[in-house]
This record gives C-alpha cells, sequence and structure tokens, in this order.
C-alpha cells in the first residue's frame, strides 16, 4: 500500500518539531559550564598503585596516599560524606580515617562497655593540636552499637582520637586538603582511583611522622605504580583484646 505522504500532490502533516540550531546555544552553555552546572569532557580517569615501606623494608600499614593533580586538570570531584569510626575490642577501626574537608565523621561503640571518645593533641612529642576538640561519651549499645551525631570537619589537619575511659585506645583521623587520597593495608598497598591523567603531586602521611615526606611528581596514563619509602619506622599498634565471651556472638545486644 502506498503512503499518503508518498502520492503526488498529496499534503501531509509532520508532528516532527522542527530543529532548534546549536549556534544560539553556545553562549548558554558556556554559562552552564563556567557556573559548574554542566561539565565539559573530563579526562580518561587514572589508577594509582602505590606500595610504602618504612624506614627498616617493611610494609607500612595504615600511610596515606595522597594526591594532588595539576592546577586546571579536568575531573569528576569525589564530594565529602560521612565515615563511620567503630569503637571494637578496645580499638578505633578503621585505626586511620581520611575524609575531605565538609565531611563528617560519626562513632559507633560496638563493645560490650561506654566509651569516652575525647580528641587529644597528636604526633610522636604529642605537639600537634587536633583541628577541631570535641568528647562524648557513648554507652554500650551491644553490636548493634550506640552511634554519635555526626561531627562535620571543614578545615584541613589531624586529630588523635582517645578514650578517657581506657587509656590505650588510640585513632587518627586526617581531613585532607585533597579529595584524592587511599590509606595503605597490612601489606604497604594502596590504590588512588578516579584520578585524571597527566601531572599530579603525591606525598605521604602517616601519624607516626616527625618531619614531612618528600612530595614526588608523576605522570600519570590510566594505570601507574610507584613504591615509596617512609624516613622512619613506625609503631608497632597493639593487638586488639581477645573477645568477652560473656558479650555473645555477633548481632547479640546487652
Amino acid at each position: 500500500m502506498t503512503h499518503p505522504c508518498t502520492r503526488p500532490g498529496h499534503a501531509c502533516r509532520s508532528n516532527a518539531k522542527p530543529l532548534v540550531p546549536l549556534a544560539p546555544l553556545a553562549p548558554l552553555v558556556a554559562v552552564l559550564l563556567a557556573c559548574g552546572m554542566v561539565s565539559g569532557p573530563a579526562a580518561q580517569a587514572a589508577t594509582l598503585h602505590v606500595t610504602v615501606t618504612s624506614a627498616d623494608g617493611r610494609p607500612a600499614a595504615d600511610a596515606v596516599v595522597l594526591v594532588q593533580p595539576a592546577p586546571g586538570a579536568q575531573a569528576v570531584i569525589p564530594a565529602p560524606g560521612t565515615v563511620a569510626i567503630e569503637q571494637r575490642d578496645f580499638r578505633f577501626v578503621p585505626y586511620v580515617t581520611v575524609l575531605a574537608p565538609g565531611g563528617a565523621v560519626r562513632f559507633v561503640n560496638k563493645d560490650p562497655y561506654d566509651h569516652h571518645i575525647r580528641t587529644l593533641a597528636g604526633g610522636p612529642l604529642g605537639n600537634v593540636a587536633p583541628i577541631k576538640t570535641f568528647e562524648f561519651r557513648l554507652a554500650a549499645g551491644g553490636r548493634s552499637g550506640d552511634t554519635s551525631e555526626p561531627v562535620k570537619l571543614d578545615l584541613p589537619g589531624s586529630i588523635l582520637l582517645g578514650c578517657h575511659l581506657h587509656g590505650s585506645m588510640r585513632g587518627h583521623v586526617l581531613v585532607s586538603a585533597t579529595p584524592w587520597f587511599a590509606v595503605t593495608d597490612e601489606r604497604g598497598r594502596a590504590r588512588v582511583e578516579g584520578l585524571p591523567e597527566g601531572a599530579v603531586e603525591m606525598k605521604v602521611w602517616h601519624p607516626d611522622q616527625l618531619t614531612e615526606q618528600p612530595v614526588q611528581r608523576l605522570q600519570l596514563g590510566p594505570s601507574l605504580g610507584t613504591d615509596v619509602k617512609l624516613n622512619f619506622t613506625p609503631r608497632r599498634r597493639p593487638a586488639p583484646r581477645p573477645a568477652d565471651p560473656s558479650y555473645g556472638p555477633p548481632g547479640a545486644t546487652n
């Protein structure tokens, strides 16, 4: 069957809307780009693999790898969020927590005893003032946990965490000036993802350092591996206390 629109002399109505010329939209797109309401083409995301060792050559756990892309690099900047820090087996877990300015931490007590969280002067010599001071008590809430209100942290810097009731408890919070960071595992390995390809500066921070570690300048492709050796040997962390049999299995409450 012949469609009416193909018949000679037949006028056909179309529901299609006329195309809008792109040229008049260019100024609007430029304004939106400048205001950050839309984004231009971002550089391809790169991954940096880092292995950190101490001065004696052993893997360095709990070291923070900080990466800063060159000025003007196009990248999707991770948004700051809220990070949970547990009190478990008389330890702060994780031992080192990192977040970007504007993020927050909240504390979850999963021990069968009360904890009184407080900030202390940090650094190996105890001479580094915390960027923010706070203290509060968390009840023994069982494995479900007694949770604090979020504590917002707006300025870069570090905080040493302690417990007024259990003097051996220590933990660290680092508010990083760059949103690209990662913490090394027990093998001294860390992976920073979502970086723009190109020139970056990388340095490592550790809560036991007396002096800052040197900055490395790298050229990132899609994936790059590098090694870092600290100029000191970190102290060994104390082992967690044995589980209390009277506390019951995970999921139980007091």
